[in-house]
């Protein structure tokens, strides 16, 4: 292992050694340490900087001192004005860091510098990029630098197990010998001692500079510098990525909190609807009787003895510090005579009348249940309500053979049961309260809710966000009225900032445009030269049913005639080409494995070069351990073409698997076929997913470029699945609407032609 040089810059003499070292070099890694996770909240404590291997300098700009954190000072001149001086040399540089969005935000918030336009590289896109899966399985986190460089750990000259672990180790102890906390939601790193807390910063740009060195020799031989450079990855991160982060959408906090407001007393009339309708059943009564007996049985001590004294109408002296009565032998002499007095005198249920001691037991099984006989959102308690009492098939069980009860099951009885039926809205309301609701109102800052995009989440290279969590408007019978009303007032909560207006555009279609486009088949492109319905085309051409038409016009519209039959082709429609197989799809749509096979035989043969175009991508996956998409990003699928020339397509075989097992044992045989099959799939449905996520990608790109080009106040500032939502100012939305449908339609082009009609609107409700 090489020699280390860490150094704490907190004099003249190593702030100038920190200086020169920058400017020797062109590539730097960058880092900040801070004291929260929030760059509108928390501040920056200190900065460090690697330019070559096995050197860091940590900067502290604070310290903690005394119990407190101070501003620090190098010889009477501000560290915080000098670390500003720092960044602004820096930001002549090209900056490589791990998470720089992160970084750059809290810059930019604290010290009011752009480092943005400086920034080179993330090494986790850049693993991303050439290692979709990053450190791979086995690590806690698949794109911590930590885990990455543990993965790679011979390749850069470093033992991550013993630095790695020893320098955690000394980070918390330090930490907690501090009075810190080292949690996972309150790690206050801040209070570590300085000496460690900047060997610790020092690793994390060296060891990011390693991996930075690593991977850009990865991507170099791989082809896919242009395509992480210029064409996608790092535009997209610079451009629009972190100005999305940084933006915040304005809330419309009236609304979000009469909505709660209206929410909560619907929730509390169906909660109420469950419950009376399921105690309408004597079965029901007799179970909560059981619970409540089970729970609290008769007993003269304790809460029930308690409560007795209440229901009896005596009066005893109460303990000042808990507030119950005092239950001596001396004080429950003082009691009338009678035969609650012989039970708490002798414990004998024979003298408690079999009423009264129900009635208690059935009150403090309420008081536990927060007034009511049953908790509905225990799914203990109704699924054994649901198969105990009531005596109802489960439709599944659990990894340990417990019944289920769950979305499913409620869902397969909801038709026949009305408590079913309400339990379900009850649910979905419930759901829309918390995820949505009480997120946006614990969340938002200032009546601003910043989304997260990460654009490492996914291996097509579409963002992980929350964001994509909002639900798509649903029309009239797609749901209950009550639940149609609130899921469609979730994108309302978001509204234009005073004087700006939204542009929402969504492609139409893009999936299965993209999927006629890569599959190159005259017949899939012909649905959208032609205008028809593509579910219905295909039914049509899967099942032969030449009587139907898929033209919407046309008094033969399968939709309209036999709307069942389209119903079904969604099921199958993209599946098969991204390789259902017949099984799967029988258990799919509840049909034999026989009858499945037929609608994958006719979907194949009634579209040949979809069928041509299957082929040939999964023998070059076989054969290359990789696909590519027309754009350029790369699936790494080196597990297809390992297993391929080892065993072939007979480990998809149940009679080679069997005689395997023999040898391997059969969960590893178990492993390779999923693997297999599942990677043999990837590399048709990566192809037509991953090139959707870029066409999204580069308009998005496009679009910020073209407004700063023709001085435009505007800019993406969401990113929903295929959806792009644009602010600008209100005076300019009609140009800008303009340049919006121009580029998301024009910037990557296909076989076919991509539509995405922009709409105004002053929230996200309103444009679509």
């Amino acid at each position: 292992m090489s020699e280390k040089k860490y150094v704490t810059v907190d004099t003249p003499e190593t702030l100038r050694e920190m200086v020169n070292h920058i400017r020797e070099s062109d590539i730097i890694a960058f880092d900040t340490e801070t004291t929260s996770l929030n760059p509108r909240k928390g501040k920056i404590i200190g900065l460090s900087v690697s330019a070559k291997e096995g050197v860091g300098y940590y900067m502290p700009t604070m310290i903690f001192d005394g119990g407190e954190l101070k501003d620090a000072s190098i010889y009477g001149e501000s560290s915080h004005e000098l670390a500003k001086k720092v960044i602004n040399l820096l930001c002549s540089k090209k900056l490589v860091g791990h998470n720089l969005s992160f970084d750059a935000r809290f810059v930019k918030e604290f010290y009011s510098i752009d480092i943005i336009p400086s920034i080179h590289a993330d090494t986790m896109l850049l693993v991303h990029t050439v290692s979709e899966e990053g450190a791979g399985e086995g690590f806690e986190s698949s794109f911590g630098l930590k885990d990455i460089a543990k993965s790679i750990q011979e390749h850069i000259g470093l033992d991550m197990d013993k630095e790695a672990n020893e320098e955690q180790v000394l980070l918390k102890e330090s930490i907690k010998s501090n009075g810190g906390s080292t949690t996972k939601t309150n790690y206050e790193i801040w209070k570590a001692d300085l000496p460690i807390l900047s060997k610790y910063g020092s690793a994390d740009t060296d060891l990011t500079l390693r991996v930075y060195n690593y991977y850009i020799t990865r991507l170099k031989e791989e082809g896919l510098e242009k395509f992480f450079f210029e064409d996608e990855v790092m535009p997209l991160y610079k451009e629009v990525t972190i100005p999305m982060e940084s933006n915040g959408m304005m809330l419309d906090m009236a609304l979000i909190e009469q909505s709660r407001k209206e929410i909560i007393e619907d929730l509390e009339e169906y909660k109420n609807l469950v419950i009376k309708e399921l105690l309408k059943n004597p079965k029901v009564k007799e179970w909560v009787v059981d619970k409540a007996l089970e729970k609290f049985p008769p007993s003269h001590k304790g809460s029930y003895s308690q409560e007795l004294i209440t229901e009896a109408g005596y009066t005893l002296p109460k303990s000042e510090k808990t507030g119950k009565y005092t239950m001596t032998a001396a004080t429950i002499k003082t009691l009338e005579e009678g035969t609650v007095k012989e039970y708490l005198t002798t414990g004998n249920i024979d003298f408690l009348d079999a009423d009264l001691a129900l009635k208690i037991s059935m009150k403090l099984w309420k008081e536990s249940q927060e007034g009511n006989y049953f908790n509905i959102q225990s799914k203990d308690h109704l699924g054994s309500i649901a198969f105990g009492a009531l005596g109802l098939e489960p439709i599944s069980t659990t990894d340990k053979g417990k019944d289920k009860f769950d979305d499913d099951f409620i869902q397969s009885i909801a038709e026949k049961y009305e408590w079913a039926k309400n339990l379900r809205i009850y649910n979905k309301l419930l759901k829309i309260k918390s995820t949505y609701m009480d997120r946006f109102l614990d969340k938002q800052e200032e009546g601003l809710y910043y989304f997260y995009y990460k654009q490492h989440a996914t291996v097509s290279g579409r963002y992980g966000s929350d964001a994509q969590q909002l639900p798509r408007p649903k029309e009239e019978g797609d749901d209950d009225p009550i639940v149609l009303k609130y899921t469609n007032m979730i994108r309302a909560f978001f509204i234009s900032k005073p004087g700006n207006i939204f542009i929402d555009s969504d492609y139409e279609s893009l999936e299965p445009k993209v999927f006629s486009h890569v599959a190159n088949d005259e017949g899939l492109k012909d649905i959208f030269r032609n205008g028809w319905d593509f579910y219905s085309t295909i039914a049509i051409k899967t099942e032969k049913l030449d009587q139907y038409s898929p033209d919407k016009k046309a008094p033969n519209y399968l939709k309209k005639l036999a709307n069942g039959v389209r119903q079904k082709a969604k099921s199958y429609s993209l599946g098969i080409p991204y390789g259902m197989g017949a099984y799967a799809l029988g258990k799919n749509i509840n049909i034999s494995t026989k009858e499945a096979q037929k609608l994958v035989d006719g979907y194949l043969n009634g579209f040949p070069n979809l069928k041509k175009w299957m082929e040939e991508s999964k023998v070059f996956v076989k054969n290359k351990g990789y696909i590519k998409t027309q754009v350029g990003r790369v699936r790494h699928l080196p597990k297809v073409s390992y297993l391929y020339k080892k065993f072939g397509d007979s480990l998809l075989e149940w009679d080679f698997q069997n005689k395997l097992e023999g040898t391997l044992g059969k969960d590893l045989v178990m492993n390779m076929s999923k693997d297999y099959k599942n990677g043999v799939n990837n590399a048709l449905n990566y192809q037509i997913q991953s090139l959707a996520a870029s066409i999204v990608n580069r308009a998005a790109i496009e679009i910020n470029r073209e407004f700063k080009k023709k001085g435009i106040k505007g800019q993406v500032v969401a990113q929903i699945h295929d959806q792009l939502v644009i602010e600008v100012d209100e005076s300019v939305s009609q140009e800008a609407s303009e340049i919006v449908k121009d580029k998301m339609e024009n910037t990557t082009k296909l076989s076919l032609d991509l539509t995405a009609p922009p709409a105004l609107a002053h929230n996200l409700r309103d444009g679509h």
